[in-house]
């Protein structure tokens, strides 16, 4: 079975889903979308740029969720001791969310990730 992608294009596959560093294929195949191809590689890169978006916006409004609470007194305790737990549940989730978008990209899978196709379809 053929590969959706280019033998040459699996380190742009892989930094689609690493962060902001998604940015580099997105930029670099904005031009070259009339292969089907570079394409694929170009769609993971929009969704991989929507999802560290979306992790950055979520991980920020949550920070300051914790520090507007943790002035509140007995409150604030009590969310600093829960988010000993939360974060590492949070990073682990997010670190899951990218594991499964490589696994899926480099299957040959376009899998939209529920919420962040919406914040992808804006990046043309």
């Amino acid at each position: 079975m053929e590969k959706p992608y280019h033998e040459g294009d699996v380190i742009f596959l892989f930094l689609a889903y690493f962060g902001f560093l998604s940015a580099i294929p997105f930029l670099m195949l904005r031009d070259q979308r009339a292969d089907p191809k570079k394409a694929y590689v170009y769609w993971h890169a929009r969704q991989g740029l929507a999802l560290a978006l979306c992790v950055t916006c979520l991980s920020m409004i949550l920070l300051m969720a914790y520090m507007f609470v943790g002035w509140i007194p007995f409150v604030g305790w009590a969310v600093a001791l829960s988010g000993c737990c939360v974060w590492p549940l949070y990073l682990l989730v997010i670190i899951t969310a990218h594991v499964t978008c490589w696994i899926k990209a480099f299957a040959g899978q376009q899998w939209t990730f529920p919420g962040v196709s919406r914040v992808a379809e804006m990046f043309h």
